[in-house]
């Protein structure tokens, strides 16, 4: 019951903040989401080994306490007083996770975000006059706003009757709620051209830092954070990087969003410097896509690739992209193919994929309605269908289908075509950062087709709020941002 409770205060709260005009009452909102999702993870975990332990050790827990306190002030006087660092920071620090050690344990955490997000709700506290929600009377934004609601309250409900009720509360406490809030602070800032180039330029050093890492990795084949993946790079003849991250696919899918960001502002064209600057990161991106063999990301890329296309030269632009991409195929084919053509290996890149898609529509059957309830799929896939050392589906239709039914399934559509009506509609082509926003949000959306992650990645929630925020008061036309 308590567990009930704590979700839906939550939810409600990050929910109440989405819908709500009034700035005092959405911080109101907010406040009671950010005390309430902490809380709920801690009574969660609060009898794990790992975490008494971790209690226990007063030294070690005060020293955490103080130095997050202290990020998060020194951060919220910075955003006070610069306001625009808080957007840039926060897109920056978007992907970046930090191994965080309890009881032998290791968990990589959204740590930086958390941070950010924490100490810019404060910096909007203690402002004197906060700004009620300003969206000129648009249908498609308000519905988003909706939707994103629901999804937070039907998850909350549904958690109630799950297989894995733990896991739904990490969900909610580490991820739907704390991105529902950076939602509602990143809708409403106004993106200025300068805020935007700052942004992406943040974005770029990230990526090609990022990238390098991956290529250094390939060529010394060292890796951090995973030796599982370093262990199963011995059996193969290809070697997969995962650069700062614990997944390579997670390497993928950060790499494929900046560099259809940037792919944006090349087709929009600019100063010489600076689309050689684009272009060099693009290479840099693309080598350590390439390195990290996830094919899911390269998918992404390719959709976004495409969107920017049809967006900035129409369906002219999309066939010669179509025949740039066959062309590649055709390249690689005679080439070679991937670097090798052993069946196994391509099944290993797949990591039983295929089964698990198989084994979560047969769950989505039997439970067709409901679902096994929130954040149950990997439980039900292991006492039911087959206990796989891996269970997760990799694509989030599935695990919707599979943990929410038709229900949960019927808002997770409304949601993403009205997302799409939102970033994609109402003039975008006359604005380049509009079609980077949704050529990215395109991109995001392709990749969980065939990797887990959609909601409770905060690419898509900060890509939700550029495309509210953008579309409400859209950059002043330009060859650049």
């Amino acid at each position: 019951m308590l567990e009930a409770i704590g979700m839906l205060a939550a939810c409600g709260g990050a929910a109440a903040a989405l819908l709500l005009d009034d700035g005092r009452a959405r911080q109101a909102a907010i406040a009671i989401a950010l005390l309430a999702a902490p809380v709920l993870v801690l009574g969660n975990v609060w009898d794990e080994p790992r975490v008494v332990e971790f209690r226990s050790s007063t030294g070690e827990l005060g020293a955490a306490a103080a130095i997050a306190t202290i990020g998060v002030a020194a951060l919220a006087a910075a955003f006070r007083r610069f306001p625009a660092a808080f957007p840039i920071i926060a897109v920056t620090v978007l992907p970046l996770r930090v191994p965080v050690e309890i009881g032998g344990e290791t968990a990589n955490l959204l740590v930086p975000l958390y941070l950010v997000i924490a100490a810019a709700f404060i910096a909007s506290v203690l402002s004197e006059h906060p700004q009620p929600r300003s969206e000129r009377p648009d249908p498609w934004p308000l519905w988003l706003r909706r939707l994103l609601a629901a999804t937070l309250l039907l998850y909350a409900i549904q958690a109630i009757y799950s297989e894995d009720v733990a896991n739904a509360i990490e969900n909610v406490g580490f991820f739907l709620v704390p991105f529902a809030i950076l939602f509602c602070l990143l809708a409403e800032v106004r993106w200025s051209r300068a805020l935007l180039r700052w942004t992406l330029v943040g974005v770029a050093v990230v990526a090609a830092g990022c990238a390098v890492i991956a290529i250094y990795q390939y060529f010394a084949r060292d890796l951090f954070l995973n030796p599982e993946l370093f262990d199963s790079n011995e059996l193969h003849a290809y070697f997969r990087t995962n650069s700062i991250f614990f997944d390579p696919n997670i390497l993928g899918r950060y790499l494929a969003l900046a560099i259809t960001a940037l792919a944006a502002c090349i087709a929009w064209g600019g100063s010489r410097r600076e689309l050689g600057l684009a272009a060099l990161v693009c290479t840099l991106g693309l080598i350590g896509l390439a390195f990290s063999y996830s094919l899911t990301s390269f998918a992404a890329l390719l959709a976004g690739l495409a969107t920017i296309a049809v967006l900035r030269f129409g369906w002219t632009g999309a066939a010669a992209f179509a025949g740039l991409g066959l062309a590649g195929l055709a390249a690689l084919a005679i080439a070679g193919g991937t670097p090798t053509s052993d069946i196994e290996d391509y099944r290993s890149i797949d990591s039983g994929h295929a089964d698990l898609i198989e084994g979560g529509l047969d769950l989505a059957r039997d439970r067709p309605v409901a679902g096994w309830g929130s954040g149950s799929f990997g439980r039900a896939f292991y006492d039911r269908i087959e206990p796989a050392r891996t269970t997760v589906s990799h694509s989030e239709p599935i695990t919707v289908a599979a943990e929410q039914g038709a229900i949960g399934f019927a808002v997770y559509v409304g949601l993403i075509l009205t997302a799409l009506a939102t970033l994609l509609g109402g003039g975008v082509r006359s604005s380049l950062a509009r079609s980077a926003v949704g050529a990215c949000f395109v991109a995001m959306l392709v990749s969980s087709f065939g990797y887990t992650g959609f909601v409770i990645d905060p690419a898509v929630w900060a890509l939700l709020a550029l495309g509210v925020a953008t579309r409400r008061d859209p950059p002043e036309a330009s060859a650049t941002i």
